[in-house]
């Protein structure tokens, strides 16, 4: 199960308002276009009060995948007491794709950080929260399938990588126009792509 192993400060509400602002201004604009000084004034926040919370632009990319990657954390409790294998593979990709365009920033935030080799705090606690939620994930998994077939404990962790790998490859396909070209009903490819992997958790 997920266990605490580090504590993540909980944000104050002028963190939570730089950190939503940034992220629906990196949707709209691409967040290389976007400086400190524009995004104090979108947030409407001084620059006293910007630099209170975070260290630079690379602070706020990395509050953004944190923030991000929080919101699992309840899901997956939830999931493990509740759900079955379907509901959690549903479940995770729909929080990754019914927001395409937010995914997109993530992976880019994600890619840019770590080429700059980041050592940033909430970047480094990011990344170790999504190695607890991977983790969890597959512990999910294997504590809901053994019930039902032997399964391989090396290969557990191909089902988060099935909907990851979906997931990204959503996001990148989208920005190409063959893909809209492609699927013409965005809503039901998506549903398609979820009822696939819902079945595929079904264990038969």
């Amino acid at each position: 199960m997920l266990e605490d192993q580090f504590t993540i400060a909980e944000q104050s509400p002028s963190e939570r308002a730089v950190i939503t602002s940034a992220l629906n201004l990196f949707i709209i604009h691409h967040e290389n276009t976007i400086n400190v000084a524009q995004l104090m004034k979108a947030v409407g926040v001084s620059k006293a009060t910007f630099y209170k919370y975070f260290a630079n632009k690379e602070d706020v990319y990395a509050a953004i995948l944190l923030t991000d990657e929080m919101a699992l954390t309840s899901m997956l409790k939830d999931l493990r007491v509740y759900g079955t294998v379907s509901d959690l593979l549903e479940q995770y990709l729909k929080f990754r794709i019914q927001h395409v365009e937010k995914y997109r920033v993530l992976v880019r935030l994600e890619k840019y950080l770590l080429e700059k080799k980041c050592e940033l705090p909430r970047f480094t606690q990011w990344q170790l929260l999504r190695r607890q939620h991977v983790d969890e994930f597959s512990s999910i998994v294997e504590s809901k399938l053994s019930r039902m077939k032997p399964i391989d404990k090396e290969n557990v962790r191909f089902y988060y990588g099935l909907v990851w790998s979906i997931a990204n490859g959503v996001a990148n396909l989208s920005e190409s126009d063959f893909f809209h070209e492609l699927i013409l009903d965005r809503r039901g490819f998506t549903r398609f792509l979820l009822e696939s992997v819902s079945s595929i958790g079904e264990g038969k």
